[in-house]
């Protein structure tokens, strides 16, 4: 892992393509993650919530950048001050679909936010896999 990065992981027991279909929902998320909702998705453009009903909650604008078949990136932020560039990445392994939900951080406050933030962000990405993992667990 790099110094500026947050990386989280877990195999969901489901196919990769039914993992994808949600993943992609942009319009879905706020039916069933509980940190992380895109408010507006107009092309590549995003408004997002995230920690949602939290103290850390806040609302960023940021762009989709790929939506490749099985990885899903996006960016956000002052590429000076604090910029985050985003990927779910998703893999065919056996017994479902191994998800990866990594971001690395730049620009000159990178470090002494990450310093402060580290846990906080861990915690949101695990939330974000572990409801997305029981969007499947229930089936």
């Amino acid at each position: 892992m790099q110094e500026n990065e947050v990386r989280t992981e877990l195999v969901i027991p489901a196919p990769i393509d039914a993992v994808w279909r949600v993943l992609v929902d942009f319009a879905g998320y706020a039916k069933w993650n509980p940190v992380m909702e895109y408010t507006q998705v107009d092309g590549v453009h995003t408004k997002v919530k995230a920690a949602k009903g939290t103290p850390f909650e806040r609302d960023f604008d940021g762009e989709i950048t790929s939506a490749d078949k099985y990885v899903l990136a996006s960016q956000g932020g002052d590429p000076e001050t604090f910029f985050g560039r985003h990927r779910w990445e998703l893999s065919e392994v056996a017994g479902g679909t191994r998800l990866v939900n990594v971001e690395t951080f730049t620009g000159a406050m990178a470090a002494d936010v990450l310093a402060q933030t580290r846990e906080v962000l861990v915690a949101e990405f695990d939330a974000f896999n572990q409801a997305l993992l029981g969007l499947f667990a229930e089936r």
